[in-house]
């Protein structure tokens, strides 16, 4: 359930960053090519049509992502990140200097009354319901903590919660300064993309840029833990039908190997009555017994067994126990051989990693040309996804590793995160798809 909600949830998510990046970069390119606009269809050329459209960049975007997602842990992968929060701030930048008059903010409208709308305090549970998603998808970077932890160098509790903090720390200043600043410059007429309000200035046209770096880079962010779930997944099945042929292998093999020993024994053994000895093992149990028995040599000859004696057929049977014994250790040594195994499975993992990688690139690039906006999805995915991931999956794994724990605060909050992440997920996704509809 873990592994398919990350991954689902990550999908959805690295093939927005697609839609983003080929809708940013056409109204950058539209500003730069086209900073008059065209009045005929002729006037534009072929060579403009083309890098004008969203196709091209998503192409690029593809091609862009290329060399950053086969790296196998996130440290390789702290050169792009650091890139990637360069633009970060240069957007917040942009921004807040647009809210501050650095810049006009209504440049190219007809009036303060077209750019500016209303500024209130609060909305009505209505409007709040349908945008909590946003919010809660912001905030869901849950399914990175695994390899952020596992890569951390000594390795603490203490430095564990310092990288945990500081990550949500900063995502709340940087989310808190765009929010603020960019609903007090355009109140209730901003939109979801606030990029969508500004005027199409070469200041704008930088910050869209930008935009569009900043999320060809965060892509692999998405793609890794999207990775590890999905080989999580197919190992998983792979172990069940696994386990579900060894056992029918296993009862055949037996079935097959009693029934060859029994023609060999039954080749290899002098005529007797089916009153006589039949196995190894009561060879064992009369010779501790002081019961006589009879028995014949090579040449057929009954023989008189008694006690403290030892006799031809006793020999010959620990004999084969011990011949059977070596022969068995001897196959089963041949048959799994610990090096090649290891090197078998570590050869299947290599080709899984990069046949799931290129798999996600594939079908997120496919998804990212077919559909043109993914609003209504990617709140789905906030509602449904990162509702899962935030707040249902942590109370739940807490409280079920923990079951005899008593009630203290921290047990108290995992039912009350578990309880609200069950009732946000249907509310939100009922306001959400509400509001789709309507519009």
């Amino acid at each position: 359930l873990i592994d398919l909600a990350v991954a689902l949830k990550c999908f959805g998510v690295a093939t927005g960053y697609l839609i983003i990046v080929g809708d940013s970069m056409v109204d950058a390119l539209d500003h730069i090519l086209l900073p008059n606009g065209i009045d005929d269809e002729n006037d534009a050329s072929m060579i403009v049509s083309w890098v004008l459209s969203r196709q091209f960049w998503i192409v690029g975007a593809l091609l862009g992502v290329l060399p950053v997602s086969f790296f196998q842990s996130f440290d390789s992968l702290k050169h792009a990140s650091a890139a990637a929060l360069v633009f970060v701030f240069m957007l917040a930048i942009g921004i807040v200097a647009y809210a501050q008059d650095l810049a006009d903010p209504c440049e190219g409208y007809e009036n303060e009354y077209e750019c500016r709308g209303s500024v209130v305090p609060y909305t009505d549970a209505k409007s709040t319901l349908e945008k909590l998603p946003i919010f809660i998808f912001s905030f869901t970077c849950h399914q990175n903590i695994f390899p952020v932890v596992s890569e951390i160098q000594n390795r603490t509790m203490a430095r564990i919660n310092i990288a945990i903090m500081s990550a949500i720390g900063f995502g709340f200043i940087m989310f808190w300064i765009v929010a603020i600043e960019g609903y007090m410059t355009y109140g209730s007429h901003v939109k979801g993309d606030i990029l969508l309000n500004y005027p199409e200035t070469g200041k704008v046209t930088v910050m869209r840029i930008c935009i569009a770096f900043m999320l060809t880079l965060h892509y692999p962010l998405q793609l890794d833990p999207s990775r590890r779930c999905i080989m999580s997944l197919i190992k998983e099945i792979q172990n069940v039908l696994s386990s579900s042929s060894s056992s029918k292998n296993s009862k055949h093999m037996t079935v097959v190997t009693t029934t060859t020993q029994s023609e060999q024994q039954q080749q290899q053994r002098p005529p007797y009555d089916d009153s006589q000895i039949e196995s190894s093992t009561l060879f064992a149990n009369i010779r501790q017994s002081n019961i006589p028995h009879k028995d014949y040599n090579s040449s057929g000859t009954e023989m008189q067994q008694t006690q403290g004696k030892r006799t031809p057929l006793l020999d010959t049977a620990n004999e084969t126990i011990l011949n059977d014994s070596v022969a068995k250790q001897s196959f089963e040594t041949t048959k799994t051989p610990s090096a090649l195994a290891e090197s078998s499975k570590s050869s299947s993992s290599s080709v899984m990693f990069y046949v799931v990688t290129f798999g996600f690139l594939l079908f997120s690039f496919a998804t990212a040309l077919v559909v043109d906006d993914l609003g209504v999805v990617l709140a789905m995915v906030g509602a449904t996804g990162s509702t899962l991931v935030s707040y249902v999956l942590p109370g739940l794994i807490y409280i079920k590793l923990h079951p005899s724990d008593k009630f203290d605060g921290t047990k108290i909050m995992a039912y009350v995160q578990l309880v609200l992440g069950c009732l946000i997920m249907p509310i939100a996704l009922y306001f959400v798809l509400r509001g789709a509809s309507v519009h």
